[in-house]
């Protein structure tokens, strides 16, 4: 009786000790401060929009949710936070007793010891035995494993919703990159269209004497410069368009059009909010932390790896301590180095994105700038080629300043086009910085 009084003294003593748990405990880094944008920007605090509220195409909104259902990437991102649950819960469960049981069909005796605590089932047929086994988690090994496991595992979800950021803004991306390039095939059809009057035009006046030859031959280059762009363009819309159609988990094709840039009604209306904030809505930002959360728990994990390990083993109620031998300490300071490792990736993944914050800011004005004298560009372009081709019509220039002005005005048609991508670009990359788009 004072044996098994004993053993039940000792798990309760063991147990009561579980509170010691060896290392520090994890707390969040500070903000870091000194940081500004150079751009004015409002510091409204409130959520993000959702990327189906900023992008109102609705060719565009199929496009993002079809990739948010069927990428790849995204997929694989899911099945690995599935992966860490898992595990995660299986460390947490080893902070209870295992019970195994094992049985024999046959004759046989349970023995003295089980009878004693009623630890098996003896009889002519069956003989099984209740086994437990239990570590005693005395000096937090098991507990620092858990909450390790568990800083994973919302890693590995801070980092899908990462990815997401990515995709949306990549799907987008990649379709104002094709409405662009539709936009410059449109141009050079059209100048195509123009040009070959022109060459019809001159060909008959050579035809008659009343142009040079060499005029002839400046309109045919005129006319091909603006043919061979267009093959070029359907190249890169082929490729364009197979890019989004990967992202949406799909085959080559083609891909469907909503609204033309110029008619995009994308609202720059971004709460950009102070830089501190930006630490608790950016995913990668929050991956890299939880990370580091991870690495500081492992370094409680070899500290505590440093003493015994006490495990509890017997036939039910029978009571076995087992101890484990001790660990090297160069095992700790190997964990001390790789969380040294998470803290500097955390930092420069913080810096990093109030990088990517101040050159989204300054893209959007100054793209915004640009597209405006582009503007102003086409405009003053397209008259001048119509003064200039009344000029040449009635004898007052040479074809050559017709060339010139047909040249400045396809040229700034195509600064137009890309500015104005540019600009719809530099929205999705300011939305993608502060960690919008999920």
């Amino acid at each position: 009786m004072r044996t098994k009084f004993s053993y039940y003294l000792l798990v309760f003593s063991l147990v009561s000790f579980t509170g010691c748990l060896v290392g520090k405990k994890y707390s969040q880094p500070e903000a870091p401060v000194g940081i500004t944008y150079r751009e004015s920007v409002a510091t409204d605090t409130s959520r993000l929009m959702k990327w189906f509220d900023l992008y109102k195409d609705t060719a565009l909104q199929a496009m993002i949710k079809a990739t948010l259902d069927s990428n790849r990437d995204l997929l694989t991102a899911a099945a690995r936070i599935e992966e860490s649950r898992a595990h995660s819960a299986v460390i947490k469960a080893n902070l209870w007793p295992q019970v195994n049981y094992s049985a024999q069909a046959g004759g046989g005796k349970a023995g003295t010891d089980a009878q004693k605590i009623a630890g098996g089932i003896e009889g002519g047929y069956l003989t099984a035995f209740g086994l437990v086994n239990w570590e005693i988690d005395l000096f937090g090994k098991i507990r620092h494993a858990n909450r390790a496991a568990v800083a994973q595992y919302l890693s590995d979800i801070q980092n899908r919703n990462a990815l997401q950021v990515s995709l949306v803004a990549e799907v987008a991306t990649d379709y104002f990159l094709l409405r662009d390039l539709d936009n410059r095939l449109y141009i050079s059809q059209q100048t195509l269209v123009g040009r070959k009057e022109n060459t019809r035009i001159i060909s008959e006046r050579f035809n008659k004497g009343y142009s040079a030859e060499l005029d002839k031959l400046q309109a045919i280059q005129q006319e091909t410069v603006a043919a061979a762009e267009i093959p070029s363009l359907q190249r890169q819309i082929v490729q364009i368009e197979n890019s989004i159609r990967l992202l949406m988990g799909l085959g080559p094709g083609s891909v469907p059009r909503g609204f033309a840039n110029v008619d995009q009604p994308l609202s720059p209306d971004i709460p950009v909010g102070l830089p501190s904030q930006l630490l608790e809505r950016r995913p990668d930002i929050m991956t890299a932390e939880k990370s580091m959360q991870s690495q500081f728990e492992q370094v409680g994990v070899a500290q505590a790896n440093r003493f015994p390990t006490i495990s509890l083993t017997g036939v039910l109620g029978f009571a076995s301590p087992q101890l484990s031998t001790f660990l090297s300490s160069s095992l700790v300071e190997a964990e001390r180095r790789r969380l040294d490792q998470a803290t500097w990736q955390y930092q420069q993944t913080v810096l990093a994105a109030f990088g990517d914050v101040d050159n989204a800011l300054t893209y959007y004005r100054t793209y915004s700038e640009e597209y405006e004298q582009r503007r102003i560009q086409v405009d003053a372009a397209s008259r001048a080629l119509t003064l200039s081709q009344a000029r040449y019509d009635f004898g007052y220039t040479s074809y050559l300043e017709v060339i010139i002005m047909e040249n400045n005005l396809f040229d700034a048609q195509f600064q137009e086009s890309q500015a104005l991508q540019g600009k719809l670009n530099s929205i999705v990359r300011l939305f993608k910085s502060l960690g919008g788009g999920w």
